[in-house]
């Protein structure tokens, strides 16, 4: 049994070093704002442009959710095609390829901005927690993670590897959990061959202090190691499948969940649908970190026989820690 901390888009945006940075961590509510706000790279400057033209096209509300706006752009896109009806003028995508891969291009100027080489203390102090049994479920395509793990040497002192998302054996001396990212993640790569896994360009820890990390992929389709919102995401196919379907293993045995900043937004159906699977019908322990109530109250109603405790930031969290965190071994259990 141990600890699943799940997080969400709310996490990256509440890192410690928010306030030193010129663009936040992207949310689905302002997305276009910041990206509007934005002084790009002059390679990301030309697609940046037309993700904004695009939206700009929609109903006003759209400009409101990137999840909504990506999906609808994508749907028209996808059966325009279906449907033999070439887009004509610059202010419609080429076609269903060219919406992601835009989207992709935008996502990662973002989050470049946002992120840095910067090193959360918050998640250090979660991760420093964390061991074999224990199991972290993001659904961000950051390195929030990756970096707040080299700060503690527990972690770093170990080669990194593919092993640490579950691709393959971890090493006998890693005493940390597996990352299951469920969305994918801006340091992988798509599999070479079909039903293979992703593979993984980050070759060692120092690769975090050296650069950003978020890869400028090449323009190869819907072929992204990056799972954007799309109004039917197929994780049941390979290459999501292995982590969705190992990810959701490791959820069943866990006895405490700490979701950070996750909303469980209507476009991710089968999210839920994999909480609602692996943790109802059984007294756990569930904390949610969120300054929403309604988001708070979305996993009290989805998870009913669950414990609950609720906090609006996670330094309340660390503030007022509930029994069960705060007797959750410290430091390496060899010493």
């Amino acid at each position: 049994m141990g600890i699943a901390l799940i997080l969400g888009a709310g996490a990256s945006r509440g890192v410690s070093y928010a306030k030193t940075r010129d663009v936040p961590s992207p949310l689905d509510r302002d997305f276009f704002d910041l990206l509007q706000r934005l002084e790009p790279n002059g390679k990301d400057e030309q697609q940046i442009d037309r993700t904004l033209r695009w939206v700009q096209q929609l109903p006003i509300e759209y400009w409101r959710s990137m999840e909504k706006s990506f999906y609808t752009l994508h749907l028209r896109a996808y059966l325009r095609d279906k449907l033999n009806r070439p887009s004509q003028g610059k202010l419609i995508p080429k076609d269903d390829e060219d919406v992601v891969s835009t989207f992709v291009i935008a996502i990662g100027a973002l989050l470049r901005a946002a992120h840095g080489t910067e090193t959360c203390d918050f998640h250090r102090k979660l991760l420093s927690k964390l061991y074999l049994n224990d199991v972290v479920v993001s659904f961000n395509y950051d390195l929030v993670v990756e970096r707040a793990m080299k700060a503690l040497p527990r972690f770093s002192s170990i080669p990194f590897g593919n092993w640490l998302y579950g691709f393959s054996n971890r090493p006998k001396k890693w005493l940390g959990p597996t990352v299951f990212k469920m969305h994918g993640s801006f340091n992988w790569t798509m599999p070479e061959t079909t039903g293979g896994s992703f593979g993984v360009r980050t070759r060692g820890w120092p690769e975090l202090e050296s650069a950003p990390g978020f890869t400028r992929f090449k323009r190869e389709g819907t072929s992204y190691p990056i799972f954007l919102p799309f109004w039917d995401k197929r994780v049941e196919a390979d290459p999501w499948r292995e982590v969705w379907v190992k990810a959701f293993e490791n959820l069943e045995k866990i006895d405490s969940v700490i979701v950070w900043g996750y909303s469980l937004p209507p476009t991710d159906v089968k999210a839920q649908l994999v909480f609602q699977l692996a943790l109802s019908d059984r007294v756990f322990n569930l904390c949610v970190i969120d300054p929403s109530g309604p988001v708070r109250d979305r996993w009290r109603m989805m998870l009913p026989d669950a414990k609950f405790w609720e906090f609006e930031t996670v330094e309340k969290f660390f503030d007022n820690v509930p029994r069960w965190w705060r007797d959750h071994p410290d430091g390496d259990p060899e010493d």
